[in-house]
C-alpha cells in the first residue's frame, strides 16, 4: 500500500503523528509539498502529473493536509489526480464547500441543519439591516479564516461602524459575513471528529479568556460524552459537504446545538491530549480500508 501525503508542514504534531501510524499499518506513505509538482493538460494524452519535471510513480491514495484557505493550485492538482482515477481525501469539492463558510451555511441551512443567522454584505453596509436581520451582539467573520482567526464579536450598534472599518482595512479583499450571536455559554463550544462517516470523539473546548475556545487562541479541553443529536449533526454536516475528515464545531443553545463551522483539515493535537484519543490511528485506518 502506498499514500501520497501532500503537505507544507512536514514536521509539524499532526504530520508526525500520521507517519507513526501509517508506519506502523505496513503502509508506504511519500511526503511532498503541492508545489513540488506540476500539472500537464494535453487534448490529445491522459492527463499527468510530474514531480519536480520528472516522472511520478502513482500513489494508490493522495491525502492532502493544508489550510481551510487551500489555493487553487492545490484543489487543481487533486482534481488531475481524480482524473488519473486516485482516490483522494478529502475531495476537491468537498474541501471548497468547506473552505468558504458563507457556502457551508448555505448547503447546511438546505439540508434544515440548525446554524447561527447569517448575513453576507457588501460595502456599504446598512446597520438597520444588520440589527432587524442579526440583532447585536453579533460575529463578524471573513469566510476563509480558521483557527479563529479573523473573527470578531461585536458587541453594540455603536462599535459596529468602528469594529468594520477595522477588519476590512486587514481583509480588504475577503468576503464578510456577519452571525448571530450565540451567548448560551460564552467561551464553549464542541468539536466533533468525524472520519469515514463515524463520529470517534467529541471534545468540549473552553476558554475563560475568550468569546472563542478554539484551543489555538488560548483555550482548554475535555472529554465531552456523546449523544444522539451532537453525533447526527456532526456525521450529516460532514456528509452534505461531502468531506470524508471533518472537524465539526457546534455551540451550546437554549435549544440544543447549532453548527458553527465545519473544518476539512481539523488539527487533532488538542484532542489527543485531552481526550487521550488516537485520532491518527483512526484516520490512517480509515485510508487503509479506502485501499
Amino acid at each position: 500500500m502506498s499514500v501520497l501525503l501532500l503537505t507544507r508542514k512536514k514536521t509539524g504534531y499532526e504530520t508526525k503523528r500520521l507517519i507513526e501510524s501509517f508506519k506502523e499499518k505496513n503502509i508506504d506513505i511519500n511526503i511532498h509539498s503541492p508545489s513540488t509538482f506540476d500539472i500537464i493538460v494535453n487534448s490529445d494524452k491522459d492527463p499527468s502529473i510530474k514531480r519536480k519535471g520528472k516522472d511520478y510513480k502513482m500513489p494508490e491514495l493522495v491525502f492532502l493536509r493544508g489550510t481551510s484557505g487551500e489555493n487553487n493550485f492545490n484543489l487543481t492538482l487533486l482534481r488531475q489526480f481524480e482524473e488519473l482515477l486516485i482516490p483522494v481525501i478529502n475531495t476537491p469539492d468537498s474541501i471548497e464547500n468547506a473552505k468558504d463558510k458563507l457556502l457551508t451555511s448555505q448547503l447546511l441551512a438546505s439540508y434544515g441543519i440548525p446554524i447561527p443567522r447569517t448575513l453576507m454584505f457588501r460595502r456599504p453596509v446598512n446597520v438597520k439591516t444588520v440589527e432587524e436581520q442579526i440583532g447585536f451582539p453579533c460575529v463578524i467573520k471573513i469566510t476563509t479564516g480558521s483557527r479563529g482567526f479573523g473573527v470578531y464579536l461585536c458587541k453594540t450598534e455603536d462599535e459596529f461602524e468602528s469594529l468594520m472599518q477595522f477588519v476590512i482595512s486587514f481583509n480588504k479583499n475577503k468576503t464578510l459575513i456577519i452571525q448571530e450571536y450565540i451567548g448560551e455559554r460564552v467561551g464553549e463550544d464542541l468539536r466533533v471528529m468525524v472520519v469515514g462517516g463515524k463520529v470517534i470523539g467529541t471534545m468540549k473546548r473552553k476558554s475563560n479568556k475568550d468569546f472563542r475556545a478554539n484551543i489555538s487562541q488560548g483555550g482548554s479541553g475535555e472529554v465531552y460524552p456523546l449523544n444522539d443529536e451532537v453525533e447526527f449533526l456532526a456525521r450529516e454536516s460532514a456528509k452534505i459537504l461531502g468531506l470524508d475528515i471533518a472537524g465539526v464545531d457546534l455551540l451550546f443553545d437554549k435549544r440544543g446545538f447549532r453548527v458553527c463551522e465545519v473544518n476539512s483539515n481539523p488539527g487533532f493535537k488538542g484532542f489527543e491530549k485531552y481526550c487521550n484519543l488516537d485520532v491518527a490511528g483512526a484516520i490512517t485506518e480509515y485510508i487503509k480500508f479506502r485501499i
